[in-house]
């Protein structure tokens, strides 16, 4: 038959356990989580790339048809559209959305870089969480043995 120093000790040990269990569970759903915003981070360092790209790509169309515009308008007022005028200002319009595109694309490199960055710290955080869970876990086994521990060396009662 159990006396209660034994049914206490036990308890404890089964409560170190469970706490333990928990400690690990815990870990594991934060490493999960941060998993999870590094995967986001990356994918949006990604979209941003991938945006910059089209919005580039608009700027350089835009800036094709604005040379055409003004050719056509250089052509109708009976300008030579080979004159160095002409060409002075297309180039000064091929240049001006060239530097926008690439000011775009700098711009969504420089956002990448940042959200790949975050993406490092969100893993780091994610290997911390388990490692926190683990020692976590250890913690609790080793306050449920030392529990347990004390429970034996209670003096048996005595005059009883």
């Amino acid at each position: 038959m159990c006396t209660g120093v034994e049914i206490l000790a036990v308890g404890s040990l089964i409560g170190g356990a469970v706490g333990a269990g928990a400690a690990i569970h815990q870990g594991q759903v934060q490493k999960n989580y941060a998993n999870y915003q590094e995967d986001q981070a990356e994918a949006d360092a990604k979209a941003a790339q991938g945006a910059a790209k089209v919005e580039a790509e608009r700027i350089r169309k835009a800036g094709a048809r604005q040379r055409a515009e003004a050719v056509a308008a250089l052509a109708g007022s009976g300008m030579d559209v080979n004159s160095s005028t002409a060409l002075k200002i297309d180039q000064t319009i091929t240049r001006n959305a060239e530097d926008d595109a690439f000011m775009t694309l700098t711009g969504a490199s420089n956002q990448a870089a940042r959200l790949n960055a975050a993406a490092g710290g969100y893993r780091l955080q994610g290997s911390q969480a388990l490692s926190a869970g683990y020692v976590g876990a250890a913690t609790n086994l080793l306050q449920a043995s030392t529990r347990a521990g004390y429970g034996w060396k209670q003096p048996a009662p005595t005059g009883v």
